[in-house]
């Protein structure tokens, strides 16, 4: 891909930049106590300390998809680690589905499709952002289903991208339901997590 670096990097400023305006846009009802701004100036690009991520996703075609148990995910339930992600995907890349947090579900509730819409972009609000807020946000479950049948027919790749708006390291996270912590011990927590025995 000719210019495969900068362009990667120009729609990172700009993935960036939206995440930015989006975390100023729910800074007074999440996060009431915060000096406007302080969420989107704990985001930064380029710095040492920098976490925010762009993930360029490849979910390898399928074949036979209708022969697969419905326990198969091209990528299980989960939340996401940070404050926001931004996820882009074409028309034509269906499978991802959300549900409500679980600590805000009664009885269960649906998977509801999150389908590509074209210019759309998929938000989800994440346990970071949850945490910092005390609970007045919380992190949306989602997954990425097996393609049906008729979707795998012929088999093709899914492709998307994820931006993911992780405050810098050294960026206190203070609420007044947990701990104050960095944002880098909180990455290096969750990470820690997945391998706790």
């Amino acid at each position: 891909v000719p210019n495969f670096e900068e362009r990667l990097k120009n729609f990172m400023v700009k993935s960036h930049d939206l995440g930015c305006r989006i975390l100023s846009i729910l800074e007074p009802k999440a996060c009431p106590k915060l000096a406007q701004g302080t969420l989107a100036a704990a985001h930064r690009l380029w710095v040492e300390d920098g976490q925010c991520t762009l993930r360029l996703l490849h979910y390898p075609p399928v074949h036979d998809a209708g022969k697969l148990p419905s326990n198969y995910w091209r990528a299980g339930p989960h939340t996401d680690w940070c404050c926001a992600t931004l996820l882009f995907q074409q028309p034509g890349n269906e499978g991802p589905e959300c549900a409500p947090n679980p600590k805000a579900m009664k009885d269960g509730a649906p998977w509801l499709k999150v389908d590509p819409v074209p210019g759309g972009i998929a938000v989800n609000i994440g346990d970071m952002l949850g945490r910092w807020s005390d609970g007045r946000l919380l992190s949306n479950l989602h997954r990425v289903r097996m393609p049906t049948k008729e979707e795998s027919s012929p088999p093709k790749s899914r492709y998307s991208m994820a931006f993911f708006m992780q405050a810098d390291k050294h960026v206190c996270i203070e609420c007044e339901t947990c701990e104050t912590i960095t944002a880098g011990d909180y990455i290096l927590g969750r990470i820690r997590s997945n391998f706790a025995k």
